[in-house]
């Protein structure tokens, strides 16, 4: 019996999946948020991307990641059977799940991996206003 290269669920499952990113434009980088030793560390997978063509800001307990993927030049010689990577624009905004201190983040890049390590900033204090009556 001759059995199919492909199941026709997941010939679906992949169409719906480019429909999505072509609709928005942009790729979504997957990531990983957990909390280390009072640091918020956020792990983001950006493979084929340029430290210089990447972009971290923090703003209102935000964090947005932009990075950009650029295709890489065709070679007008050869034959291509396939084209299944993905390159563009990426953008990533997360909430925080508590304030940080946003002078002492640190970022690193590694093999596609990029790392951010965010210290948790202390907790304001609350102001109590006393009420006169007059």
């Amino acid at each position: 019996a001759v059995r199919p290269f492909f199941s026709p669920l997941s010939v679906f499952d992949e169409i719906e999946e480019m429909l999505r990113d072509f609709d928005s434009g942009l790729l979504t980088p997957k990531l990983d948020m957990y909390e280390d030793k009072g640091d918020i560390v956020i792990k983001a997978e950006l493979p084929g991307v340029k430290k210089t063509d990447m972009e971290i800001g923090i703003e209102d307990d935000v964090l947005t990641i932009k990075a950009e993927k650029k295709r890489e030049k065709e070679e007008k010689e050869s034959t291509h059977y396939k084209f299944e990577r993905s390159f563009g624009r990426y953008s990533r905004s997360i909430l925080l799940p508590a304030h940080v201190d946003a002078d002492n983040v640190s970022a690193t890049f590694k093999k596609g991996l990029l790392e951010i390590r965010l210290p948790k900033a202390e907790q304001p204090e609350i102001k109590r206003i006393e009420v006169k009556v007059k």
